[in-house]
């Protein structure tokens, strides 16, 4: 599998920040009248709003390279992870650019979701709904607004913010300011939100006022906010009722899908959508010799559930996964440490950062292999590599925990042990005390680089904490200085479209 999968949808728009897809012709080339619903024309009712909202959803999961994995792609621009896949490769080579199709898919799907939700929110005031339906709307889409905005801040930081839907051709919006501008918009859109979102969850993974605080913490830590952080963190942790999972794991199975810690996460169903919605997360990280069984249990597999593709398009660097301590109860749900191999008639091969190969090939002696395959996203016989059912979890507790250890640890007021603890003992580890400020931030970033390694925040929590050079560094072995790897770089078709927009430095 190569890119050329998007390219040929890439090549056919250029991705302009009000999310318009624009082709070599324009209306003026047709030769028919066009018969399609205007915005006048939908928009109406409370039936026209909703479908409208749910389809704002559909951009952090559209295309076979969607949003979470174009982030895990940009996680490999720090070393902590590469693959086989050339994306992966030549983001750990920093080889990247501003003409880099992950980059340019991520921010059209971005601004193309966030276009979406700016409809909702202009056209919800004028359509025939009653008053609750109308101010649950807003509050859902102003949620999905911020989330989208801050999935492109982490990234890029200097963005055009557009607050309203894009409504004619060449109308472009500058950059200048736009990190500011992008982080008051997150924290109004998150206020509102967190007023008029429901408190308890219903199951069907719409975002809740917790959900919002949350999001609205972290945005805080962004803006260096760190007494807002600290309080919103701890009202979702004092407040919501809400507790850590015992079991990691149970953040990423499909047996607590939208319950408990996990605040907000993308619905995927293979069975519930007649094929529609699968998790391609699976077929990213899975190794092609996998039988497909339950790795802890060892039972024997149904031999057609892995991915079959290049062992694994995105494993994680052997020095990251030996930083994690040898008794950290998240390495199993983190990473594939055993499965029965089908190149070795079903035995059993364990992994081994001293192992001679990533991988067990067909006929080979060795029962051992090197690859760091990560396994949040994994399932088992499910009977094709896309029949899968697992969400992908974006926001959950541990996000308000460690957020409100960063805040204190930062000048706000409160223990700055309370949050990393908890999630400590989670894993079964020591809790920490007495440490210096330096020591304890670092400590912090740490907890942050393993709760959620794999999935797709490492290169946000580096930027946030000034690690990004260290950590090239570090696992990628190049020496690097200079802010220019501490953001990615804007899109060329962007930066080339409008001039209004400012590259990043050093790109």
């Amino acid at each position: 599998m190569t890119m050329n999968r998007i390219t040929s949808r890439i090549l056919l728009m250029t991705a302009l920040t009000g999310g318009l897809a624009l082709t070599e012709f324009g209306c003026k080339d047709l030769t028919e009248q066009p018969d399609f619903v205007s915005p006048s024309s939908f928009y109406r009712n409370t039936s026209d709003i909703q479908s409208a909202l749910n389809a704002a959803y559909r951009e952090l999961n559209n295309e076979w390279f969607n949003t979470y994995y174009n982030r895990s792609v940009f996680d490999c621009a720090l070393g902590i992870q590469t693959g086989y896949e050339k994306g992966p490769q030549y983001y750990k080579q920093g080889g990247y650019a501003p003409s880099d199709d992950y980059i340019g898919t991520y921010w059209a799907q971005n601004y193309r979701g966030i276009n979406r939700t700016n409809a909702v929110i202009e056209r919800a005031p004028g359509a025939s709904m009653t008053d609750a339906e109308r101010k649950a709307v807003l509050a859902e889409a102003k949620f999905l607004r911020a989330f989208y905005y801050y999935q492109l801040f982490v990234f890029f930081e200097n963005i055009p913010v557009l607050d309203k839907p894009t409504t004619e051709l060449g109308s472009y919006q500058s950059n200048e300011g736009g990190k500011q501008k992008a982080l008051d918009l997150m924290v109004a859109d998150l206020k509102a939100a967190e007023a008029d979102l429901t408190a308890t969850a219903d199951g069907s993974g719409k975002p809740t006022r917790w959900a919002a605080k949350t999001l609205l913490a972290k945005v805080y830590l962004e803006n260096k906010n760190y007494q807002l952080a600290a309080d919103k963190a701890k009202e979702v942790i004092d407040q919501s009722g809400l507790k850590l999972f015992t079991e990691f794991a149970n953040n990423f199975d499909v047996a607590n899908k939208n319950k408990g810690e996990r605040l907000f996460e993308i619905q995927q169903s293979f069975l519930a959508t007649a094929g529609a919605l699968y998790n391609n997360m699976h077929a990213h990280f899975t190794p092609s010799d996998w039988d497909g069984g339950d790795p802890t249990a060892l039972t024997p597999g149904d031999n057609v559930t892995a991915a079959g593709w290049a062992d694994a398009w995105i494993v994680g660097a052997i020095p990251f996964r030996e930083s994690f301590d040898a008794t950290d109860k998240r390495i199993p749900a983190t990473f594939m440490t055993q499965y029965r191999s089908k190149n070795a008639n079903g035995q059993v091969v364990r992994y081994s950062p001293t192992a001679r190969s990533p991988f067990v090939a067909p006929g080979s002696p060795e029962r051992s292999f090197n690859n760091v395959i990560f396994n949040k996203f994994i399932e088992y016989n499910t009977g094709g590599w896309n029949r899968t059912e697992k969400n992908f979890v974006l926001l959950r507790l541990a996000d308000a925990y460690l957020a409100h250890s960063e805040a204190v640890n930062a000048g706000a007021t409160g223990d700055a042990y309370m949050g990393i603890n908890a999630v400590r003992a989670r894993a079964g580890l020591a809790p920490l005390a007495g440490l210096s400020k330096d020591a304890l931030r670092e400590a912090i970033f740490n907890e942050w680089m393993k709760e959620f390694a794999g999935e797709g925040w490492a290169f946000n929590h580096a930027r946030r904490f000034g690690k990004t050079n260290e950590l090239i560094q570090k696992y990628a072995g190049r020496t690097v200085s200079g802010d220019k790897f501490r953001l990615l770089p804007l899109p060329f078709v962007e930066v080339n479209t409008n001039s209004g927009v400012k590259q990043n430095t050093g790109w």
